[in-house]
């Protein structure tokens, strides 16, 4: 087993959902501190944080453009098995003996990836001159054009991506290149990839990459592991029976390559390619990993209740925004996704304390073709039982204030690293549900060139 791993991971495990959001009270706050939204990155790298005391809060049945959000909520999926490559037939893929199934009725899966609808045309969209990463206005912004993985819902939503790169429109394209047969193939496996979650050990380089795969009506999982090469260079990942808390359920063979795309070589951006099932009918999925810091906006409203929870919570941001000195405010706030080329996106959200309090928020990384607004209701790491974090984050972690929140939904999704969440406070006594939005904002970093030969 791998030493202590720090975390390069999220899986995604939502539904839509079509819910109202209120906030009512009889407080009303007349602090109100000049706040710039995209407060530009300090030489530190660390987060910055900006928002509006006794803002308005926006009307989550409604998208970030004002327009009413009548999406309604995704079905339960009902997968087909998966094709075999070889012979264009669906058998399902029987369990091997001594190996114990996943279960029949597992949590609630990611919407299904369909092609009834054709992906978003590949090609170089270079962003306005004008966008900038860290403003917050910038989520509900109409006149960009999303980073997509080239999944698509059978509601039309797609998945994208966490940054502004042009990484996965690359990355499709090469899979554009190869014969109908094999890309086809590479199609269907992508397809199959309901998660991703990496484990990289920041002294030991040791990485282990875990995926769970709908075959038939099982969810497989499979474990690869290898080590980080320095220099820049792919090193290799082969099969190992468990990792990442999760034992290895799958029968086919996988092997791959792993490599950090940064050009910094810190390896926030992180490549796996991997290679699944045999000689003759084996297929190509391209995962992309992100784990980096990230900027914060708030709005709270003006009008609260006397909710003591409520007043806790408020105190932890309204010093956050201040910078106040008090072991109550935010001391960082990170984002990380796992993108399948053709397939499947999600992200995890968290908000660490100086006072140790940790809140995460885990789900799809869906959007409208067109527009930003979604209605996502999202797991709470920990609470739902979500594998988003393991132990080794949630170490000397509190949840107070996480087992606070009621209800948490992501509203908008600009497909370039910026994501609108709004949350609600968890029912208590005869006080309101009391409600704020927040928007993190990844801090973009630039990747070595894309090339095939940085890419293998």
């Amino acid at each position: 087993m791998l030493p202590m791993l720090n975390k390069h991971t999220l899986i995604t495990a939502a539904l839509m959902a079509s819910m109202s959001l209120t906030a009512c009270g009889s407080k009303k706050d007349v602090f109100t501190p000049p706040a710039k939204q995209g407060t530009e990155t300090n030489n530190k790298g660390e987060t910055q944080t900006g928002g509006e005391i006794g803002g308005g809060l926006s009307n989550p049945d409604q998208n970030s453009n004002g327009k009413n959000n009548t999406e309604p909520p995704l079905p339960l999926p009902d997968y087909s098995d998966l094709p075999n490559p070889g012979s264009g037939q669906k058998p399902p893929a029987p369990p091997a003996p001594g190996v114990p199934s996943a279960p029949s009725t597992p949590a609630p899966l990611p919407p299904p990836v369909t092609d009834t609808k054709p992906s978003p045309s590949l090609g170089t969209n270079p962003l306005p001159p004008d966008y900038r990463s860290n403003d917050a206005s910038q989520v509900g912004r109409d006149n960009l054009t999303k980073r997509m993985t080239g999944g698509v819902t059978a509601d039309g939503l797609v998945y994208t991506s966490s940054a502004t790169d042009e990484l996965l429109n690359f990355l499709r394209a090469r899979n554009e290149r190869v014969d109908q047969f094999t890309r086809q193939a590479n199609l269907d496996a992508a397809a199959s990839v309901l998660s991703a979650k990496l484990t990289v050990d920041g002294l030991s380089g040791d990485a282990i990459v875990t995926l769970k795969i709908q075959e038939g009506r099982d969810v497989k999982v499979y474990n690869v592991a290898g080590s980080m090469s320095e220099g820049g260079y792919s090193s290799a990942l082969k099969s190992v029976r468990a990792g990442n808390g999760e034992r290895t359920t799958g029968q086919r063979s996988l092997e791959g390559t792993i490599k950090c795309l940064d050009l910094d070589g810190l390896c926030e951006n992180t490549f796996v390619r991997l290679k699944l099932g045999s000689q003759g009918s084996s297929s190509i999925v391209n995962v992309v990993f992100r784990n980096s810091a990230a900027d914060l906006y708030f709005s709270l409203p003006g009008k609260y209740s006397d909710n003591p929870e409520y007043l806790q919570m408020r105190e932890f941001i309204r010093n956050t925004i201040l910078q106040a000195n008090s072991e109550n405010k935010i001391k960082q706030a990170r984002m990380s996704s796992f993108e399948v080329i053709n397939g499947r996106s999600g992200v995890a959200l968290t908000l660490k304390g100086y006072n140790n309090e940790l809140l995460g928020f885990s789900g799809p990384l869906l959007a409208p073709e067109a527009g930003t607004g979604v209605n996502i209701t999202l797991s709470r790491i920990a609470k739902d039982q979500d594998d988003s974090l393991d132990l080794i984050s949630l170490d000397r972690s509190q949840l107070n204030y996480a087992n606070w929140i009621g209800d948490a939904r992501m509203v908008a999704n600009n497909g370039l690293g910026q994501v609108k969440l709004a949350l609600k406070m968890r029912k208590r006594s005869a006080y309101a549900q009391d409600a704020f939005t927040v928007t993190f904002m990844r801090k973009i970093k630039p990747l070595v060139d894309l090339t095939d030969d940085n890419l293998k």
